[in-house]
């Protein structure tokens, strides 16, 4: 059978760039196709932060599996158990937060991959084969050369040790997490400080040297368009509260300044 190939993944090996944005509170599947049909190339579900279940971590990735884009979810921490099983349900793939070492780096690998390329148990998700019939050797070569590993670089550490950390086979992409880099720095959320804007570049340079493709989650139009010109290519751009409440607050300032007779 014809498994789902991953749009993201074939974009940035063509050298293109990839767009997509967060949810955070949205529970119901038919935030998937809502999020299809406005273009966006990949949307992640927040496990980190959020309180996304296993039943709507499941139902969501089965409304993915119809649809081209792709669907991420960010787990909580780097534990085997964590990672595998999101995999199992049906994530395309996986945002690996606070990513500090090649060792980490390493044991994600391990994790997320079948042999030879990692140790992950073997299971046929029915999730991921619409429960149609395929071969544990179809099935396992498919997530590998499928499904995305992207590791979060989030702090100093990350940003001295990144050149170990891409050297780590199966790394697809990075997203820098400027949050916690700033909070990291000592300067919170002065994404424009030069330190900062030093430890992109920096990433930009070691991803286009190891073949992965650096990003970034940001919430402003500007920076975004600043740092794609600069080369990211893996764009994660708001979260569903702030659009919702973006949105509302610009109606609501329109609607209260309505001319009243």
């Amino acid at each position: 059978m014809k498994l789902k190939s991953n749009r993201v993944k074939r974009i940035l090996k063509e050298g293109g760039v990839c767009f997509g944005t967060m949810l955070r509170i949205l529970k119901s599947p038919q935030a998937v196709s809502m999020c299809a049909s406005e273009g966006w190339d990949y949307i992640i579900l927040d496990t980190e932060h959020n309180d996304y279940d296993y039943e709507t971590l499941a139902n969501f990735s089965l409304v993915a599996k119809y649809e081209e884009m792709s669907l991420f979810v960010r787990v909580p921490d780097k534990l085997y158990h964590q990672m595998a099983q999101m995999l199992d349900i049906g994530a395309e793939g996986l945002v690996l937060p606070q990513v500090k070492t090649k060792e980490e780096a390493d044991r994600i690998i391990r994790s997320t991959k079948y042999a030879p390329m990692g140790k992950r148990g073997v299971s046929v998700s029915t999730t991921n084969t619409l429960f149609r019939d395929c071969t544990i050797e179809e099935y396992t070569e498919w997530s590998n050369r499928e499904i995305m590993t992207i590791v979060q670089i989030e702090n100093e550490e990350g940003v001295n040790n990144l050149e170990q950390i891409l050297s780590a086979k199966g790394i697809d992409a990075i997203m820098i997490g400027p949050a916690d880099m700033t909070d990291d720095m000592g300067i919170p959320g002065q994404i424009h400080h030069p330190r900062v804007e030093a430890a992109f570049r920096e990433i930009i340079h070691q991803c286009n040297k190891y073949g992965v493709a650096p990003g970034v989650h940001l919430n402003d139009i500007d920076d975004v368009k600043k740092w794609v010109a600069e080369g990211m290519r893996f764009v994660t751009y708001s979260y569903d509260t702030k659009f919702f409440k973006d949105a509302s607050r610009e109606a609501l300032h329109i609607l209260r300044n309505f001319p009243i007779d």
